[in-house]
């Protein structure tokens, strides 16, 4: 079970990371995990992950700044949150 400090940094990356998302994304991730976001997600947000990853040199090389600066910072949403996800996910599974 996550601890009540890991619920509430939870609670703050997703907070965060959804309000970089968009709107399909976010309906995908309601289908997966209801109206919280846990260790099911993680497939989903590896591939978002995966996808702005590959997405920012790309961006990067055609000078699209403030494409390329949300990626960016999808990345840098996502990453912790997998983090913590998956850090759960091993807990869980004690």
């Amino acid at each position: 079970m996550i601890e009540r400090n890991q619920q509430s940094e939870l609670m703050l990356l997703a907070e965060h990371y959804l309000d970089l998302e968009s709107m399909e994304i976010t309906e995908k991730l309601l289908d997966v995990c209801g109206a919280t976001i846990d260790a099911r997600a993680l497939p989903l947000l590896r591939q978002r992950l995966q996808e702005e990853e590959t997405q920012i040199p790309l961006l990067q090389a055609r000078g699209y700044v403030r494409m390329c600066e949300k990626s960016e910072q999808l990345v840098r949403s996502l990453r912790p949150l997998i983090v913590l996800l998956e850090q759960s996910a091993c807990e869980d599974k004690r």
